[in-house]
């Protein structure tokens, strides 16, 4: 799988950002790591160019990938020299890029690191865990009560890691995490980066293991997935991508769509030639919900594969962009009954007055009796007066208004069965309508749904 292409007129920042994401996710993609070194080498040709890892800022660096790297590597800043080499920024980067690598500076690439801030280092042995060392966390200044609650909930962190206690280990992770953004500016940063150093890679490993065996612990285990910041998301992408169902992994997909700093590893799945790999990109980018991967996922919408073509519109129906109305509307008439079908559920998402005429004109015209009654329940689940008042004249129609299968009278019972269901403030007022104009079963269902009973078909 290829990454995205970088925009040659991006900034300095984005085509680093992206680089550290090829050499990070996609090593073997080497023409398009030269491309942008290439591109980042042109861009300081002339005048030079730096970033800087933000400690100022909070611990979570507001989803920067690049800066969680910089801070994660003790990175303070990087300055490049107008002039320097494809050589010289590949042999830093790649370093960044890297989870222990030594980070060196060359002649124009300069990076200054940050001293360790963190001082205390807990005595005993680390063999047993594998890839883990030793733990070094941070001290609490004296008076701040709520750092020294978090230092005590590290060292009880530390130890449960130790001794592979991985339900404590959670505990104590999740505990940490929420407590974390509420101390003040200056320790934040140190005791998250104390805690995204001691969920490594083992301990994340042994922590999701934990969820497939204990279920109850799925939603808490993805919570703190979340915290473990970008080396997490890689980490549960590679999980998701070696097999072709999500299954027992579906709280990996849970965390990745709760991180929008996630969004680089997850657009390049659209890109794949395995069907798997673009449904899974379409659920995460669907969850995840930001306006850029609209673009992306409109092209897939007509795809021959008719799960792809499925897990797109599903996605497409969680954006409110207007761009996504017009690919779904003409999903409205593709040839496959059930894209049809799906197409209806992600325009009736939406929840606008004016979807309504675009999905009475398809339910006026669909000949299979499934996708009748799936764009039937879209229609009806709209809150609003132009979706229900249709509805309300078909249920109350003294003859068949459409002809495909079974008795006119049928498909108002299954109308009125629709807007109970629907349970709107909309669809109640068409029930109380057909309740009271209809005639025979039509108007016993619309009166029994009324009072809260199940209409009979």
């Amino acid at each position: 799988m290829s990454g995205p292409q970088p925009d040659p007129g991006a900034s300095f920042t984005a085509l680093l950002t992206h680089l550290v994401y090829l050499l990070r996710t996609a090593p073997g993609q080497e023409d398009a790591v030269r491309d942008t070194v290439a591109l980042i080498v042109a861009r300081v040709a002339q005048q030079p160019a730096a970033i800087e890892a933000g400690i100022e800022n909070s611990w979570a660096v507001d989803g920067d990938p690049l800066k969680e790297r910089l801070q994660i590597r003790q990175v303070d800043d990087i300055q490049v020299a107008a002039g320097a080499t494809a050589a010289e920024l590949l042999t830093v980067i790649r370093a960044l890029a890297d989870d222990t690598a030594p980070i060196p500076s060359t002649a124009k690439v300069r990076v200054k690191l940050l001293p360790d801030p963190l001082p205390i280092q807990f005595s005993g042995p680390r063999d047993s865990m594998p890839g883990a060392s030793g733990s070094i966390l941070p001290r609490a200044r004296q008076g701040d009560q709520l750092a020294h609650t978090v230092e005590g909930i590290l060292r009880e962190l530390d130890k449960a890691i130790h001794r592979e206690q991985w339900h404590a280990t959670l505990h104590d992770a999740q505990a940490a995490l929420r407590l974390i953004p509420a101390l003040s500016e200056e320790v934040r940063r140190t005791f998250g980066l104390a805690l995204r150093r001691m969920l490594n890679r083992p301990v994340l490993q042994a922590l999701i293991e934990q969820a497939y065996r204990v279920p109850e612990e799925r939603p808490r285990t993805a919570e703190v997935l979340r915290g473990g910041g970008m080396a997490a998301a890689e980490q549960m992408m590679e999980i998701l991508r070696s097999s072709d169902t999500v299954g027992p992994r579906a709280f990996l997909v849970d965390a990745l769509a709760g991180m929008p700093e996630a969004f680089q590893i997850m657009a390049p799945l659209l890109q794949s030639t395995r069907p798997a790999e673009v449904r899974l990109g379409a659920t995460l980018l669907g969850r995840l919900g930001l306006p850029e991967a609209v673009r992306s996922l409109t092209p897939h919408v007509q795809d021959a594969d008719p799960d792809v073509r499925h897990a797109v519109i599903d996605a497409l129906g969680h954006y409110r962009d207007k761009g996504v109305v017009e690919p779904l509307r003409q999903a409205l008439t593709h040839p496959s009954p059930a894209t049809r079908g799906h197409a209806a559920r992600a325009l009736s998402k939406r929840g606008s007055g004016a979807i309504a005429m675009p999905l009475l004109a398809a339910l006026e015209v669909e000949k299979d009796p499934a996708a009748w009654e799936e764009v039937l329940q879209a229609l009806a689940a709209i809150d609003a007066p132009e979706a229900t008042q249709a509805l309300v004249r078909i249920a109350l129609a003294r003859k068949a208004m459409l002809s495909f299968g079974g008795s006119h009278q049928r498909k108002q019972v299954t109308v009125v069965r629709a807007l109970a269901e629907a349970g709107t403030a909309a669809s109640r007022q068409a029930l109380a309508r057909i309740a009271a104009e209809g005639e025979g079963e039509v108007q016993r269902a619309a009166a029994a749904a009324l009072e809260g009973q199940s209409p009979t078909g």
